[in-house]
């Protein structure tokens, strides 16, 4: 293929998972407002987080069979009309919302709820549609260094959350640091990077997939269910989704009464990731693939266990994220490079099997799990150190899920709550919040405003104790991983090593593990001569 057509892929590829981290990062950062504005409490915001997940998930495995059937080019233009209509829908919100209260207060917020939730439902089918097209196709043009590449394109993830993120710092909620905007204009914001890749990426040529490389051969392209050692890596790709995609959605809010702007924390890590996938390549050379997977996962769980410690000091809680930065960095993009070098027969089916198990898993038990663990320790605590406050604020109707039955705080009493300063002393800036608060019944008013002085103190510190021991929980599923990778080390050390296959299932030279960075190049499958054939 033309190098200059390769390139402007690769860079459309890189942006598709920009626009996606942007919508992701502003999504997280909107849970606040969501709270003051339309009353949407923890399970609803994961069920609504969830969503961005669910579809990805579904989509990205049946998008790697209807890639092999229809295409890669087909299948981004319609994702491209997809993600336009998703921010559509984020600006009906509010008109909606409005009409809703005067009609029926009652059911309002349920209805908005399902309207964000079909908004991101959409937006997460088109990304899954877009990681069934651009993994499997970058894994084609960049045959000889998979790895390197793949973790080079999935830098655009965190980059994409870079974006959002201080975005959403600057002009989202009360707290922007310029001004603050419409939220739907901060979610919708994706948009104009959606554009520009389609703008770079359709009128150009694709490559063919793996099924038309190989002569339309479907058995040959699903053989890799066959594979036990695949289907380990399918269970572990499912634990990272929940992992590394779980708490990105729930960074925010845990840490929301801890730093002033704590969407910070989803910034810096993200901004630490970004950097990392860039020397993926050089780190394979030394130790193979499965190697970086197991000791990435030993570092992810000590970084969660260290951040659900009572960290006081800001600068301590950001060494922690930095730690856990570098052992969730490599995991999702080497996962799929593994299945490039193992299964490369396979193409997209392969990928969007791995990829499927991490959505999905996340969309409908990690991040709905990690809410309801976040709320479950927050209204345990409250409870247990201030009774009466926990009387005040506890909702009657007791909420059930993932085995944790607890009466869960009022959601529009938190999100007052949570938007009121409380100084070192343990003074509070103002009641305005609460007294502003247009969800909240004029009859309770008084009785919160009444005792704020004690209340909004025990909120919070209830709030950031349930979202620190949501994340010492979490730290059970890279451990999981962990062990799960050091059984997949043993096996292929019986075998006789990993080694990286091409299409016939013939060794190719790589230099994993070698030291040998020359070695990646030496295959019988570089790009620049045997690139596939061209899809119009």
């Amino acid at each position: 293929m033309d190098p200059n057509a390769r390139g402007k892929l690769m860079l459309a590829s890189f942006l598709t998972l920009v626009a996606s981290g942007v919508g992701f990062a502003n999504r997280a950062a909107a849970g606040g407002v969501w709270e003051r504005e339309f009353g949407i409490g923890g399970g609803d915001f994961g069920a609504i987080m969830g969503a961005g997940f669910l579809g990805f998930g579904v989509m990205i495995f049946f998008g790697g069979v209807l890639v092999e059937k229809f295409g890669y080019k087909l299948l981004l233009t319609v994702a491209f009309i997809g993600h336009l209509i998703s921010a559509g829908l984020l600006f009906a919100a509010n008109p909606m919302f409005a009409g809703w209260r005067e009609a029926d207060p009652s059911t309002a917020t349920t209805n908005v709820v399902q309207l964000l939730y079909w908004s991101t439902f959409i937006f997460s089918i088109c990304q899954g549609l877009y990681e069934a097209v651009i993994n499997p196709m970058i894994a084609q043009l960049y045959p000889e260094n998979q790895t390197h590449y793949l973790n080079i394109l999935h830098a655009g993830w965190p980059g994409g959350m870079i974006v959002g993120g201080i975005f959403a710092a600057c002009f989202l909620g009360n707290d922007a640091w310029i001004a603050s905007l419409p939220w739907t204009i901060c979610l919708s914001s994706f948009a104009v990077i959606v554009i520009a890749y389609g703008v770079i990426a359709l009128p150009q040529k694709f490559p063919a997939t793996a099924a038309a490389v190989g002569g339309g051969d479907f058995a040959k392209v699903f053989s890799c269910f066959a594979s036990l050692p695949f289907l380990v890596l399918i269970v572990m790709h499912g634990l990272i989704g929940y992992m590394e995609l779980g708490v990105d959605s729930w960074m925010a809010k845990l840490m929301e009464n801890l730093l002033p702007n704590a969407i910070l924390v989803l910034v810096y890590t993200s901004a630490l990731m970004f950097v990392l996938r860039f020397f993926a390549g050089p780190i394979v050379h030394r130790i193979n693939p499965i190697g970086l997977l197991f000791g990435s996962s030993v570092i992810a769980c000590l970084g969660l266990l260290w951040l659900g410690q009572p960290i006081e000091s800001v600068f301590m809680v950001f060494v922690a994220a930095t730690f856990y930065s570098f052992g969730k960095a490599f995991l999702w993009p080497t996962m799929l490079a593994v299945a490039g070098e193992r299964w490369p027969q396979c193409g997209s089916v392969a990928m969007g099997a791995l990829g499927a198990a991490g959505m999905i898993t996340v969309g409908q038990i990690g991040g709905a799990r990690i809410g309801t663990q976040q709320g479950y320790h927050m209204s345990q605590n409250l409870e247990q150190t201030a009774p009466e406050t926990f009387a005040r604020y506890a909702s009657d109707k007791p909420s059930s899920g993932f085995g944790y039955e607890f009466r869960p705080v009022i959601a529009e009493r938190l999100g007052a709550v949570n938007n009121i300063h409380v100084a070192e002393d343990g003074s509070i800036s103002s009641t305005d919040p609460i007294k502003n608060a247009g969800l909240i019944d004029e009859a309770d008013k008084q009785v919160l405003v009444d005792n704020a002085a004690v209340d909004v103190p025990a909120v919070q510190d209830s709030y950031l104790a349930g979202g620190r021991q949501a994340l010492i929980d979490t730290a059970q599923i890279p451990a999981g991983m962990a062990i799960g990778f050091l059984l997949l080390l043993g096996y292929y050390k019986a075998i006789g090593g990993y080694k990286v296959l091409d299409v016939n299932g013939n060794p190719i030279e790589q230099g994993h593990g070698s030291g040998d960075g020359d070695a990646a190049t030496t295959g019988g499958n570089a790009a620049s001569e045997d690139a596939p054939p061209a899809e119009g």
